[in-house]
């Protein structure tokens, strides 16, 4: 009887249920809130906050100032991204590569709107809108008084209005944050807003068709329709670093200050402190200046404050943050917190061969997205105004850009492994020229300019004996011995 009824009512065994990510992981230790929406949705929610707080970032915070104008120094670089024409027929190559300078130089005012800027500094703006908003809004404007046709100017991201939203339009598509999408998710149209007395969202809506901008950002999700900050990873630690400091730095600046309160002993029975000498609120308060001690108040004591700074653990705690602040920026600490303490060489170089990589797909990135289509609208100007005697647009848009380049990091050591490899046929000189962004043709040319100089002055031999670049003399032929068999 008493097994029947134990049966009947006993509790069922309670089932474990084990997870096995401990990613899923979720409890009252485990506060970590998930989106069940698309990244779009996202975006639409937090887009214009995180652009505002990146933009703050680039203008106050003394790290990202400093890594913006690191990747101006080696994405840009000094002289830009350098144009190779491999035009057919090759007579046509040096006219092209001229053209191209005067385009896009300063002083002929014809690459942007405002005649104001040359292709490098448009290259600039548009790498900083890059990494700051996360994408770039290249307007395309013909000029019919431009011998070139086209000007560009950059527009400013929170303009193609992040708000404007349809869920459906009449082809099929829709309107999402300014940008107009046919059925298959391809751009259509972008509404740009104006601005009254320069603040956002306050104007009416421009429609510019897609076909007169370049719209420019990195895709990190599927269905992806606006670019994500750079920054937006760090954003959050780079303030709470900046508040910290500015914390430590108040409280250095207290305990540099000789402060104290007057503390009443109790052997007085009437107070000593006179009208005359205590402030509105009836407190007595005396300034300190630098080699001055003043008199007590008879039966006051005086306290002082004692505050030690700053905090012993604050350099180790800041080194902690950026070192995480540094690898969501895709950059070594050393470069992007600028601390070169405590390295060595082998350090230092591998450091430098991993930031090199960063800057080199960048360059990548804008060379395939920005520079190749503002190449080949260039072309075609080039050909509807005659300045260049071609007839087919495929035979004359073919080029190569490079970026900035960088020299060697042991040169001796890498030089000798470059002779390895070329004595083992694993590349040859045209390959590393153009992976330093020089033209063959262009070295060729110079060099044998240089040896007609030399030869004009009488330094040939000299110059090729001490330098080991002449060629080993032939050996004479010997006269074959008669065969008198």
């Amino acid at each position: 009887m008493f097994e029947k009824l134990k049966r009947r009512f006993a509790r069922p065994a309670r089932t474990v249920n084990n997870r096995w990510f401990s990613a899923a992981t979720s409890n009252r230790l485990m506060d970590w809130p998930v989106s069940y929406q698309r990244v779009n949705g996202d975006l639409w929610l937090e887009y214009v906050r995180i652009v505002q707080r990146a933009r703050s970032l680039a203008q106050n915070n003394e790290s990202v100032i400093g890594m913006l104008k690191n990747l101006q120094r080696n994405v840009v670089g000094v002289t830009g991204f350098t144009l190779q024409s491999k035009a057919e027929p090759a007579s046509l190559r040096p006219k092209l590569e001229e053209l191209w300078r005067e385009y896009q130089s300063r002083m002929g005012q014809w690459c942007t709107v405002d005649e104001h800027s040359s292709g490098r500094d448009l290259d600039i703006l548009i790498l900083r809108a890059l990494v700051i908003d996360g994408e770039a809004f290249i307007h395309r404007i013909f000029d019919p008084a431009s011998k070139f046709g086209y000007r560009y100017e950059v527009l400013d991201s929170l303009q193609i209005d992040p708000l404007y939203q349809v869920q459906e339009i009449e082809n099929g598509g829709k309107i999402f944050m300014g940008i107009e999408l046919d059925a298959w998710g391809r751009e259509v149209a972008y509404y740009w807003r104006e601005t009254i007395n320069e603040q956002y969202f306050s104007g009416p809506r421009i429609r510019i068709p897609a076909s007169e901008v370049i719209h420019l950002y990195r895709k990190e999700f599927p269905a992806q329709y606006r670019g994500i900050s750079m920054l937006a990873g760090a954003a959050l630690n780079l303030k709470q670093l900046d508040d910290y400091r500015n914390a430590e730095l108040v409280h250095a600046q207290i305990a540099s200050c000789c402060m104290g309160v007057w503390e009443w002993d109790g052997r007085n029975k009437e107070d000593v402190i006179t009208d005359a000498q205590a402030n509105d609120q009836g407190e007595f308060v005396r300034e300190i200046k630098p080699g001055i001690f003043p008199i007590a108040p008879r039966g006051y004591t005086a306290k002082f404050l004692q505050n030690s700074s700053p905090n012993s653990q604050f350099a180790a705690f800041w080194k902690a943050v950026m070192r995480s602040i540094a690898n969501s920026l895709g950059l070594s600490y050393n470069k992007a917190s600028g601390d070169y303490e405590s390295v060595n060489y082998s350090s230092l170089r591998e450091a430098a061969l991993e930031d090199r990589e960063t800057y080199g797909e960048l360059q990548k990135f804008i060379i395939e997205n920005w520079k190749s289509i503002q190449y080949k609208h260039f072309v075609e100007s080039c050909l509807v105004n005659d300045l260049v005697p071609v007839k087919t647009l495929a035979s004359a848009t073919r080029h190569q850009f490079f970026g900035r380049r960088f020299s060697w990091v042991d040169p001796q050591k890498e030089i000798a492994a470059k002779k390895e490899e070329m004595a083992l046929m694993l590349t040859d000189p045209i390959a590393e020229l153009e992976a330093r962004g020089e033209d063959p043709d262009d070295v060729i040319a110079r060099n044998a300019e240089w040896l007609k100089k030399l030869e004009n002055a009488g330094l040939k031999d000299f110059w090729l004996a001490a330098f080991g670049n002449a060629a080993p003399e032939p050996e004479p032929e010997q006269p074959e011995e008669p065969n008198n068999d």
